[in-house]
């Protein structure tokens, strides 16, 4: 095509877009701050533990998805997870209780009272709502299933996937999928059973059935093999300075690591980067308020710990995904995924892995705790849930000060001010989880939808 694109973040989204438009004979370059690439997306193994320190798997949601793994060669080291990660426990009264997977399961689950499972009869009846004002999804979930539910169910769930709080999260924005069951079906049963039939026709799958995968290395497969199959086009430990537009075109000043400045002309430009970061570099005046404005999305701390375990020293079988915790038990973590049981290959034999997520909305001040702090209070809550005998024999700590973006109330302005810089500013693209949904899944959807459009731009 004779045509060219910088792209700025060498995270999963910009990756994805970077071997799109080179698929598509564009020139590329793609230019990251850091010396490494994958951003969040980064396995370890050490000591015989393999560990993700972001993202610990990626759901099959949609075809874009598994074409991508196709296309870069990773079919052969794909992992499904193990069957047993079917089974979700939440922590009620201390104990931990098996989320119900069917109506049967539901109906004798301990993990909601009597009240509270015929409170779900009401559903269907419950009209939708007229949209008076932006509700937070604790609303949302109040008025349409009740209190038990929000404790129970979102609130442990919101704080696991999103390291958020319902009180405060969108659900227009955070949650659309649910947002859109209310307002085109009148509810969430009667959008579950008739929002199949379109799923099914756009051959997507919802997330709560979508498969999860991992590659037998961990997730930095990924941006490990697109790494090697963009070669030279990338340009690492790489700063970007200033963005102007040319008559037709863009020029982008970078510096490297030894200070050294070079200008890159380019057809189109892609951010991939953070949004908290989109104020570092002038682009122009009359969007420098959008720019800052997208660098006040919140960003809650998060510290991950994996820990390893010898087998013995643990009660609990791990026969699940893992163990998510409401606020209103008190405990001093968010939850645990059981990882050694999710695949295989990540422990050595006898022992056992556990990745647990601490700080986050709830807590943030945990998560800026030091590493001996942390692993003593993680200890002490997975012995009440897991019956934990002994201290870890492994630790590994990753501390995010700015892990994920909240889709907060009134997170429309953000996604306007996105729009407004792209409408603003011809050629200039933005992709990355503040846009479209935070998973891995929704960011490799949204940077394979933006860069059909900057092919049709480019045309």
């Amino acid at each position: 095509m004779n045509k060219s694109v910088v792209i700025i973040g060498g995270g999963i989204a910009g990756l994805t877009a970077a071997f799109r438009l080179q698929q598509s004979g564009v020139n590329v370059t793609l230019v990251e701050k850091s010396g490494r690439l994958g951003g969040a997306m980064y396995s370890k193994k050490e000591d015989g533990f393999l560990s993700e320190i972001g993202p610990n798997t990626i759901l099959e949601t949609s075809p874009l998805v598994t074409q991508l793994v196709k296309d870069i060669g990773l079919e052969d080291s794909k992992v499904y997870a193990n069957d047993t990660s079917s089974n979700r426990y939440i922590v009620r009264n201390k104990k931990m209780e098996a989320l119900p997977t069917s109506p049967l399961a539901f109906l004798t689950s301990p993990l909601f009272s009597w009240k509270a499972k015929l409170r779900l009869f009401r559903e269907p009846f419950i009209p939708a709502w007229d949209n008076r004002f932006e509700e937070s999804l604790s609303q949302f979930v109040l008025r349409r299933l009740g209190m038990e539910f929000l404790d129970y169910a979102i609130n442990p769930f919101v704080a696991g996937v999103y390291a958020g709080d319902p009180d405060s999260l969108s659900v227009v924005h955070g949650f659309s999928k649910l947002y859109q069951l209310e307002q085109t079906y009148g509810g969430l049963i009667k959008g579950q059973i008739k929002g199949a039939r379109e799923r099914k026709k756009r051959k997507e799958v919802s997330k709560q059935t979508a498969k999860m995968f991992s590659f037998t290395s961990g997730l930095r497969e990924v941006p490990d093999r697109l790494e090697t199959l963009l070669g030279t086009s990338i340009l690492k430990r790489t700063v970007v300075k200033d963005i102007s537009p040319l008559r037709n075109a863009w020029a982008v000043t970078i510096s490297d690591d030894k200070n050294k400045s070079k200008v890159l002309n380019a057809d189109a430009i892609l951010y991939a980067g953070r949004a908290a970061d989109l104020h570092t570099f002038t682009l122009n005046r009359k969007t420098h308020t959008y720019q800052t404005d997208l660098s006040k999305i919140y960003h809650p701390p998060v510290s991950v710990l994996t820990l390893g375990f010898n087998r013995e020293d643990i009660v609990h079988p791990l026969d699940g995904f893992g163990v998510l915790i409401p606020k209103v038990e008190n405990f001093q973590i968010l939850g645990t995924l059981f990882s050694s049981t999710l695949f295989e290959n990540r422990a050595p034999k006898d022992k056992v892995l556990l990745t647990v997520f601490i700080g986050g909305s709830r807590q943030p001040d945990n998560a800026m705790k030091s590493t001996s702090e942390l692993t003593e209070m993680a200890v002490k809550d997975l012995n009440i849930m897991l019956g934990v005998k002994k201290s870890p024999i492994y630790v590994s700590h990753t501390f995010w000060a700015q892990a994920i973006p909240q889709y907060q109330v009134g997170y429309g302005v953000h996604k306007e001010a996105i729009s407004s810089l792209e409408d603003q500013n011809p050629g200039l693209f933005f992709t990355g989880n503040y846009r479209n949904g935070i998973s891995v899944a929704d960011t490799i959807v949204n940077s394979e939808e933006i860069t059909d459009k900057i092919k049709t731009f480019i045309k």
